[in-house]
């Protein structure tokens, strides 16, 4: 969403215990409230977005390991897909960026609502665990609840940004909430909506630590590597590529030693990003899976608004961010956001008195000039490339420790009435 002035963020450094495991034996919920111990538990999952795919992959193999019978259905993408969850949808036919791109998947989003909880009510689900999309999971655990289904909720939706009022909604409504930032535990609490609301850390932690143990290539002598990750829905692409390639071929019709590396994320078919991008594209190395350690060996990157700026934080690579939406989405974005940026990295990195660590181009402001510019001037000032991996490392501390997908497992697994003998660990 745009920027706005006004109101303060809330502090993004809270003094608060490290994410670590939970108490076992602390119950979310009543007491025998969860499936007996020794039942089969099945969930109902909802992961319409491709990092919420990832985060609930993440998840479910923590809880198989847990929980070897549990079982799942809903929605997700190829890693729930590969989880073992029975898919009744994938994500890429929900998943949508901007308040006016959301309307056009509302006829959809209602029938697959009712879908979800008539499956969630034939299926006899212990609960549903649904992931991000706040747009689609707050109405559909509204619909859950008044059938007796219980929810967690993983992932909290942005109410530290924008309205706020949702945040009752979804203590009232939840058995339990799983926070990936320490500072958004600390915004619950400060309300006193808090008693459920577990900060459990970012799981892309454990990618950085798996990732970065294995170190890419750095670019050869005497040459500059910018990595361009434009996004992972249809619609961010089209808007975004065209205006990082347009900035892009400014940039090297007047330097002759950059390297273009396109991350395709893997909701992206194939031959998506060159219909976009034209031929250029076929002049650029093009890269899927996993690539934190690529963006760690480079020098630039040049990032679509998202979690991939968290993944650029984690590698600390200096970023140039860029979003573009439909033009009311912007307006309205623009009237209601309460933070000062948008990229999360800026959030996480935030100085009082100090500009963010990595520039932001918001709507008109995205122009290939201004990207060419921006892009530049961190190859050419490594001053300010230093200044800002030393901004991105000081916020990696709000992501917590590796271990977040196994301390959400377990949360989960306290809301369902299924923890173990105590052992040393926080509380919420």
């Amino acid at each position: 969403m745009a920027r706005r002035r006004g109101r303060q963020a809330p502090p993004l450094r809270p003094r608060l215990p490290r994410a670590r495991g939970l108490r076992r034996g602390d119950r979310l919920g009543p007491p025998g409230s969860g499936p007996a111990r020794g039942t089969a538990v099945k969930l109902l999952v909802v992961a319409g977005e491709v990092s919420g795919d990832q985060h609930a992959s993440a998840l479910l193999a923590e809880l198989a390991r847990l929980d070897p019978s549990l079982t799942s259905v809903g929605v997700g993408g190829d890693g729930c897909l590969a989880a073992g969850t029975r898919l009744l949808a994938h994500q890429k036919d929900l998943a949508v960026v901007g308040i006016v791109e959301a309307l056009s998947k509302v006829r959809f989003a209602r029938r697959l609502a009712g879908r979800l909880v008539e499956a969630a009510v034939s299926e006899a689900v212990d609960a549903a665990v649904l992931i991000d999309s706040p747009d689609f999971n707050l109405p559909l655990a509204r619909k859950l609840s008044r059938r007796g289904v219980p929810v967690v909720f993983y992932v909290s939706p942005q109410v530290w940004a924008w309205r706020s009022r949702r945040a009752r909604k979804i203590v009232a409504r939840g058995r339990a909430l799983l926070v990936l930032f320490r500072f958004e535990k600390r915004w619950y609490d400060e309300r006193g909506l808090g008693g459920t609301v577990w900060w459990v850390g970012h799981p892309l932690v454990d990618a950085a630590a798996r990732e970065l143990s294995e170190p890419a290539p750095q670019p050869a002598p005497g040459r500059r590597r910018v990595v361009v990750m434009p996004g992972s829905r249809k619609g961010e692409i089209e808007r975004l590529l065209p205006p990082m390639r347009d900035g892009l071929l400014r940039l090297l019709a007047r330097r002759s030693d950059v390297d273009v590396v396109l991350v395709r994320a893997d909701s992206v078919p194939d031959g998506l990003l060159r219909e976009i991008g034209g031929p250029a594209v076929d002049a650029w190395q093009v890269v899927s899976g996993p690539h934190l350690s690529l963006l760690a060996a480079s020098d630039v990157l040049l990032v679509a608004s998202g979690t991939a700026t968290v993944e650029g934080l984690l590698a600390r690579v200096p970023m140039v961010v860029v979003y573009r939406v439909n033009r009311i989405s912007y307006w309205i974005g623009k009237a209601v956001v309460k933070v000062p940026w948008i990229a999360m990295a800026n959030l996480l990195t935030r100085r009082e008195g100090e500009g963010p660590a990595v520039p932001e181009l918001v709507q008109d402001e995205a122009t290939p000039e201004r990207i060419a510019a921006e892009v530049e001037a961190f190859l050419d000032r490594p001053e300010l490339s230093a200044r800002c991996r030393e901004r991105l490392s000081e916020g990696a501390v709000e992501l917590g420790e590796p271990g977040a997908a196994r301390r959400a497992a377990e949360a989960l697994l306290r809301a369902l009435g299924r923890g173990a003998p105590e052992r040393d660990g926080v509380r919420p």
